[in-house]
């Protein structure tokens, strides 16, 4: 929780401190509600390690510490804060996407080919080309999304097989590990109860999916939904935009849903509310890249224009918010 890592096309990736000493603050204010602290000192510097030849692809945190990177250039890297560069695998041709999380997940897609990294190395092929990658909350399993399926693999030779047509595009794990959620490039979002595999199925143009509890925060053409599979229904948060939905980020620790738009804006809001908090109006590109830190108190937010903010969101602030409503 110390830094947000921002991939760059450049081959380098963007470390930007959390913490900021006189940074900006919010106080209450006389009268109710709360104001704006402004900035007594410069915000620190951002650091840029160069970490592959050609663009860096993606990013995750690592599960011990610092990042794990995916470059054009074939190579996996974990990157410490301090800036050490450790090469995990290299690899013919360049890497799809890549996850890591709890037990000690390390893993790589390459076409169809799944790869476990480290100590525990292993590798599996599935029937189609992997598209996403996601390890369940308590890392006991991986979840490979693939065009025609997706597949539960606990790192041994026989992963469990979930036929489903169309390429999987992401996929979420709802907190307990109980259900797991799929989107396809044909806009199908499905979930499915575990052990048993119950499905159940949603329509609409899915851009983007993240876990809320055990629901589902979704983002359908321009609104952000909630999807309670284990009941079958969506709720609408916050209100339309006319901008598409393109990434979803949900807060640990409370229910709250941070939203980035096609026009560059990034909104909160909660389930079953139509308030919006508006974190950043439109900018210089879509948004590309959200995520909270571990403790819910910032949120990294990251554009196709190459803008890139680590936003400080004190506790303070949503609990005016409520007393406000």
């Amino acid at each position: 929780g110390a830094f947000a890592g921002f991939a760059l096309g450049d081959g380098s990736l963007a470390l930007v401190p959390a913490a900021w000493d006189g940074a900006p603050g919010v106080r209450p204010r006389d009268g109710g509600g709360t104001e704006i602290v402004p900035a007594t000192a410069e915000a620190p510097p951002t650091a840029r390690v160069r970490v592959h030849q050609g663009a860096c692809l993606s990013v995750v945190r690592d599960p011990d510490a610092g990042f794990l990177t995916a470059g054009a250039d074939g190579q996996i890297v974990r990157v410490l804060t301090d800036g050490e560069i450790r090469v995990v695998a290299s690899l013919d041709g360049r890497p799809g996407p890549i996850a890591a999380g709890r037990g000690g997940w390390r893993a790589e897609a390459n076409g169809r080919a799944v790869h476990r990294l480290g100590g525990a190395a292993a590798s599996i092929d599935v029937a189609g080309e992997v598209t996403s990658l996601s390890v369940d909350p308590g890392g006991a399993r991986l979840a490979i999304g693939y065009d025609g399926g997706v597949a539960l693999w606990a790192g041994g030779d026989a992963p469990r097989i979930m036929p489903a047509p169309g390429a999987h595009a992401g996929m979420a794990w709802c907190e307990d590990g109980s259900w797991l959620a799929s989107y396809t490039a044909g806009s199908a979002l499905q979930a499915w109860r575990l052990p048993e595999l119950g499905l159940a199925t949603a329509e609409g143009p899915v851009r983007c999916l993240a876990a809320l509890g055990d629901a589902f925060a979704v983002g359908i053409g321009g609104r952000i939904l909630l999807w309670r599979p284990a009941e079958e229904r969506m709720e609408p948060c916050g209100v339309a935009n006319q901008a598409p939905v393109t990434c979803i980020a949900s807060r640990p620790q409370r229910a709250l849903i941070a939203a980035g738009y096609g026009n560059g804006a990034v909104v909160l809001c909660r389930p079953n509310s139509s308030e919006l908090l508006f974190i950043r109006a439109a900018g210089e590109g879509a948004v590309s890249a959200l995520a909270w830190s571990q403790a819910g108190d910032r949120l990294a937010i990251g554009t196709e224009g190459g803008e890139i903010a680590v936003v400080a969101l004190p506790d303070m602030l949503f609990r005016e918010n409520a007393r406000a409503q």
